[in-house]
């Protein structure tokens, strides 16, 4: 784990063909914080997601990092919308995050079982990942981050496909990992009553722009921006 650390994004974009996907002036995250990504379908949260996590190169602009903080010294845990899950146990598709870590076999054991069982997946380490529902296999995905120390957590939709239970079990999850680790948390969610349960900082996003940046509370209940304004409408928060 890395010391306190800050993330500047500057004049970042991204951009497919002439299609402008991503595009943020400035934009500082802190390690310690929970940020939320909120926004509509092609808002331009998932790109964002894969550019911090450096899947994809932005096409123009910084990412940079606070001074004495290399990019290579931290460790970046990201989840995709689509939780891939091999055939091979659920155990195994957890422990494959550990693999080159040089734990003791006990220790790799004794952590998967943890990360199981902070998502509610103990009793199914042994069923096969391709057996998985949706919710499962999301939960299985999370474990997957959860088993390493992480100085950095990505995360897209994470509860998209769990039911009620599931989604609370995660959210307890995860705010039990960030305590703990002291880690930077960006989770992108569709809903803003999730946005208000996870992060203490909301970044509503629009046609690849930042439209409102601020404290949860007041982002949720007081939007500026017309296209948050808009967005808010449809949701009961």
């Amino acid at each position: 784990m890395t010391d306190s650390f800050s993330i500047a994004l500057s004049d970042l974009s991204k951009t497919y063909g002439d299609r402008t996907v991503l595009d943020v002036d400035s934009l500082q995250l802190t390690s310690g914080h929970a940020y939320a990504l909120v926004g509509a379908n092609g808002s331009g949260k998932s790109t964002l997601l894969k550019v911090l996590s450096g899947v994809v190169d932005p096409t123009a602009g910084s990412i940079g990092l606070s001074e004495n903080i290399q990019r290579e010294s931290l460790s970046v845990g990201y989840m995709p919308q689509r939780s891939y899950a091999f055939g091979f146990s659920v155990f195994r598709n957890v422990s494959m995050a550990l693999s080159q870590s040089g734990l003791e076999k006990r220790e790799i054991e004794q952590r998967v079982n943890a990360a199981l069982e902070a998502v509610g997946m103990l009793d199914m380490a042994h069923a096969r990942g391709s057996s998985l529902s949706g919710g499962e296999a999301q939960r299985m995905a999370l474990a997957r981050i959860l088993v390493r120390e992480l100085d950095i957590v990505l995360l897209d939709e994470p509860t998209a496909s769990m039911d009620v239970a599931g989604t609370m079990l995660v959210e307890k999850a995860l705010a039990e990992y960030r305590e703990r680790t002291n880690c930077l948390l960006v989770v992108a969610t569709h809903a803003p009553s999730q946005a208000r349960r996870i992060s203490d900082t909301t970044l509503m996003l629009a046609a690849g722009k930042i439209v409102e940046c601020g404290s949860t509370a007041h982002v949720l209940s007081q939007p500026t921006s017309p296209e948050g304004r808009e967005f808010l409408s449809y949701w009961a928060v």
